[in-house]
């Protein structure tokens, strides 16, 4: 169902006090080890394949290439994007949020330099999470929050290439629990995607247009929220 033009899926989302997609709900049936309704948030094929019986399901070859290229797509998008901001509008603060366009592009680009950091160091605290608060504000001008955007894509590249695929198994301790490494960074892609949307928004705000920007087709199979803020 598509929440952005039914009605009734968007309040079967809310009742089940979610606002990212997409979602499956799967009814177990009575006798099964865990009766009732399972949610499954995302593409999760290993959660999906347990709760359907569909036998084990492992990491491939393509779910690596397939993360490293809308990774590579989105971050690319959002390069794009910033390199359109002037530099007199980069201290603009967004409506919703007391939080500067400074701010805000530079968390963008650090929230998936932070998931191969988790990876690298072992644990993703909850205080990582406002590294940009503060980071941020050592940028000088659009131009060096673009080229932290840059390093930024460049290290995602390099950690994918000849990639092991047992290490986006490797569990990783996190303030929301401990996760494997592939569904740590899919979170991070699709907070990536959701903040890009927003800079979409606000770049209407000082009318700009973005440079062929990404469509929904585009982040066909990622985990985002349903609602813009």
């Amino acid at each position: 169902m598509d929440v952005a033009k039914d009605p009734q899926a968007l309040k079967e989302l809310d009742d089940l006090g979610l606002k990212v997609i997409p979602v499956t709900t799967i009814t177990l049936a009575p006798g099964t080890k865990s009766f009732g309704d399972k949610v499954i948030i995302g593409f999760d094929r290993a959660s999906l394949s347990e709760a359907l019986n569909l036998g084990e399901v492992s990491i491939t070859d393509s779910d690596a290439e397939w993360m490293l290229g809308k990774f590579m797509k989105v971050l690319s998008a959002a390069r794009r994007a910033t390199l359109q901001i002037p530099d007199d509008s980069i201290d603009w603060v967004s409506p919703e949020r007391d939080r500067t366009l400074r701010q805000f592009t530079f968390h963008l680009f650090d929230r998936p330099y932070m998931m191969i950091s988790a990876y690298e160091q072992g644990e993703y605290k909850a205080e990582d999470r406002q590294r940009y608060i503060t980071d941020a504000l050592k940028t000088q001008d659009v131009r060096s929050i673009v080229e932290f955007g840059e390093s930024v894509i460049n290290r995602i590249e390099k950690f994918f290439e000849n990639i092991q695929l047992e290490v986006l198994k490797t569990p990783v301790k996190t303030y929301m629990g401990t996760m494997p490494l592939n569904q740590l960074m899919d979170l991070g892609l699709g907070h990536s995607v959701h903040h890009l949307k927003q800079l979409y928004f606000y770049m209407s705000k000082l009318d700009i247009v973005p440079d062929n920007p990404l469509t929904e087709e585009d982040f066909d199979g990622i985990s985002v929220p349903s609602e813009l803020f």
